[in-house]
């Protein structure tokens, strides 16, 4: 990543950006046919919003049945399994649901803290498991879960549904091989103008319904939502953060809530890389943004779902690089292409498979998860990115409420 760019590729940079730089998703090695007989039979755990979202999904994805759901709340329950459909069964115990012998696999969509030992008892089960972001609560909790899974035999997906877009694959691909210059800042947002809750039908089920907003359940917005972020730029740059601080607080919300309303914090990465994450829940502006910056162009990825990402030259490197006189001697579009990156314009970078919404990349990671049961194989988003995430969300919550700068430890490689 800190290659320099030879006159040529930055040619061969330009004329591919206008045409629209493209990755299929063939090259992800996805949408196989499958057998009848290949059938992963799975259970939801937890079917809130995003448990029922998901076994929408998984029942789109070939290979995959949805034979059970499992929700502590009733009418969560009865959503999870009007959206499985008629042949699944429904627990109120996970436990009861892992003994079910028919289930391949379950997916663990409740609250943070439960991930741990609901893994745990999956792992022991026997059970292939896909576990929703933040892994785990805690650095401790990490660790253990990530030795357990090593010792075990059973795939383990964490639900970082971006590592499967095409699109990221592209700009981690624009970015390793130089097509930035050498990184040396990224920015990343995810704003929001909203209080974050969920209405409750009784003040009893406020906790059941919004654990989000308290730090016995949830990270709160670094959990929730910069986790998704930080493992993006972990998996780009091929790193880990080597320190963590960072400011929240509860400043806007008074409403009883235990998690910030709003969290920036600074990560430094080797090589002297700078990155900011930011979650606020009082302004949407840029809405969801990661910025790749270096010292020969910039790539944005914009939106949190149906993400546009776009690269943008750095204009002291188009003039240092490419004269008029020879850009006009490769062809009428690079010609095009000097005049856009003179201009200091948006190069859209596109892709065969388009995201189009979340559906289609949480899809593509079931696809992913599916594939590794029949064949033995390692998930794209595994329990070592799962892990590491994990820790750097911990790192990150403990600067922001000690006011500490947090360093990565040894140990912390599992």
């Amino acid at each position: 990543m800190t290659k320099k760019i030879t006159r040529r590729k930055f040619i061969q940079v330009g004329a591919a950006a206008t045409a629209g730089l493209s990755l299929g998703l063939h090259a992800l090695g996805q949408d196989k046919p499958v057998s009848k007989n290949d059938m992963i039979r799975i259970g939801v755990i937890g079917t809130g919003d995003r448990g029922a979202w998901e076994v929408e999904i998984l029942k789109e994805t070939p290979g995959i049945e949805v034979a059970a759901c499992c929700d502590i709340y009733p009418p969560h329950l009865a959503n999870g399994l009007q959206a499985a459909g008629k042949k699944a069964k429904g627990y109120e115990d996970y436990r009861k649901l892992l003994e079910n012998k028919d289930l391949d696999a379950v997916l663990i969509c409740t609250p943070q803290h439960l991930h741990y030992q609901m893994a745990l008892d999956a792992l022991a089960a026997g059970k292939h498991i896909i576990c929703q972001k933040t892994m785990t609560l805690n650095t401790d909790e990490a660790l253990a879960l990530s030795q357990a899974v090593k010792q075990s035999k059973s795939v383990f997906q964490v639900a970082y549904q971006w590592m499967s877009s095409p699109l990221y694959f592209k700009v981690r691909e624009m970015v390793r091989n130089g097509d930035c210059g050498q990184i040396t800042h990224i920015r990343c947002n995810y704003n929001r103008n909203t209080d974050w809750r969920t209405p409750v039908p009784d003040p009893k089920f406020e906790r059941l319904l919004n654990w989000r907003m308290y730090r016995e359940y949830s990270g709160g917005l670094m959990a929730e939502l910069c986790s998704h972020q930080i493992n993006i730029v972990n998996w780009v740059l091929g790193a880990v953060p080597q320190k963590v601080t960072g400011f929240g607080g509860i400043d806007y919300w008074q409403d009883g809530r235990e998690t910030f309303d709003n969290v920036t914090t600074v990560f430094a990465y080797p090589g002297g890389v700078k990155a900011t994450f930011q979650a606020i829940t009082t302004n949407a502006f840029e809405n969801v943004l990661i910025e790749f910056m270096g010292t020969e162009g910039t790539i944005t990825i914009r939106k949190e779902e149906s993400q546009q990402a776009h690269f943008y030259a750095e204009p002291k490197k188009v003039r240092e690089v490419l004269s008029p006189d020879e850009m006009e001697k490769v062809t009428a579009t690079t010609s095009a292409t000097r005049g856009v990156w003179a201009r200091g314009e948006a190069i859209p970078i596109t892709v065969e498979e388009e995201n189009l919404d979340d559906f289609f990349t949480t899809r593509w990671m079931f696809q992913d998860f599916a594939e590794c049961v029949r064949s033995g194989g390692t998930p794209r988003s595994n329990v070592d990115n799962g892990r590491e995430v994990a820790i750097a969300v911990d790192m990150a919550l403990r600067a922001l409420h000690n006011g500490t700068i947090e360093e990565w430890k040894p140990a912390y490689k599992g």
